[in-house]
């Protein structure tokens, strides 16, 4: 990617979700080595945007509106649809962007990458064809490096660096701090991340209670379990058994799950978003795999990946095992305990 006359001024599109965004985090200063003096803006949705908002090389931050948008198409409200995408379109095309660069690989990101009236439009071929909305595109590589599309795509860029940045305000940390004061948590402590999205990603609750008990009976350290509203019941009934268990699952907020990452003793995750985090602030990280495909090669040398290479795995979104998720229940608790052992 050649640099232009005047400023870059780029437009870079990673809409969601936590763990994605954590990992394509380090594509800003590699923009910015790529093109010098560029300006960069990210193109995010509303629940992921506080992960952006103090990233040291993000100079803007852009909003899209899609719950509006699927609100009118659920209504069949199309003429205010268009008008709300073509205002969402001059919003864009207000802004200048010389280069618009799609790190989501979708049809809707690359039609959003489109809208922004870029001349120079990166991203990724997909099976979606949205490369037909864009001017500059490769095909996403295999590999078991963490964050490797992101890193390629840097490197297609002109960047030599990659490095993950995600930086929590101080008003997330003052709030988890009083929030951990008031349940008189230990300042060292373990964080548990039981849930995801996918029950094929999920590890069984009665391995995270064997666990429990066996982290208790080895050390007296804090343990604090994390997770969305929905999760809340389920992480709660993970605290009954043992002492000094406290979840915090629907009672924080993203950033403060952030924070709490950043400054845990150690972190036990399956393959979600804050398990991306415990890596990205190398803290030592065991994560647990399953229907997906694992990385094992991170910039932490304290990350663990446990995985049981079955027949059938990664079978990602096309379960074949009637549920029985043989490839997450295969991991023992021992062996997750053995692994964490040395760093209590």
């Amino acid at each position: 990617m050649c640099s232009t006359a005047t400023q870059p001024n780029v437009l870079l599109i990673r809409l969601s979700a936590i763990g994605d965004i954590v990992m394509a985090s380090g594509l800003p200063s590699s923009i910015k080595e790529a093109l010098p003096n560029a300006r960069v803006t990210w193109l995010v949705e509303k629940p992921y945007a506080g992960l952006v908002q103090h990233h040291p090389f993000v100079d803007d931050i852009l909003v899209w509106p899609k719950s509006e948008w699927k609100a009118f198409g659920k209504k069949r409200a199309y003429w205010s649809l268009f008008k709300s995408v073509w205002a969402f379109r001059r919003q864009l095309r207000d802004k200048g962007f010389t280069h618009a660069i799609d790190a989501q690989g979708l049809l809707k990101s690359a039609f959003l990458a489109y809208l922004s009236g870029a001349n120079v439009r990166t991203g990724f071929n997909s099976k979606e064809q949205s490369q037909r909305f864009l001017t500059d595109t490769i095909d996403k590589p295999i590999s078991n490096q963490i964050s490797s599309e992101y890193r390629y795509l840097a490197k297609h860029m002109g960047a030599h660096s990659y490095e993950l940045h995600i930086e929590m305000g101080v008003a997330a940390a003052q709030k988890l701090q009083g929030t951990l004061g008031a349940l008189s948590v230990n300042d060292d402590y373990i964080v548990l991340a039981p849930f995801t999205t996918r029950p094929q990603k999920h590890w069984p609750i009665n391995h995270w209670k064997q666990l429990i008990t066996l982290l208790r009976q080895h050390s007296d350290i804090s343990i604090v379990i994390l997770g969305g509203p929905s999760d809340s019941c389920d992480a709660e009934a993970l605290t009954f058994n043992e002492d000094d268990v406290y979840s915090l699952a629907g009672h924080v907020s993203l950033a403060e799950s952030a924070v709490a990452v950043k400054h845990s003793y150690a972190f036990i995750g399956v393959d979600t978003g804050l398990t991306h985090m415990a890596v990205s602030f190398l803290r030592p990280t065991i994560a647990l795999f399953g229907s997906t495909c694992p990385y094992t090669y991170t910039d932490n040398a304290n990350t663990h990946v446990l995985y049981k290479k079955l027949v059938c795995a990664p079978c990602k979104r096309k379960p074949t095992c009637n549920r029985t998720f043989d490839c997450m229940a295969l991991i023992r608790p021992e062996e997750v305990f053995t692994t964490v052992k040395e760093y209590l």
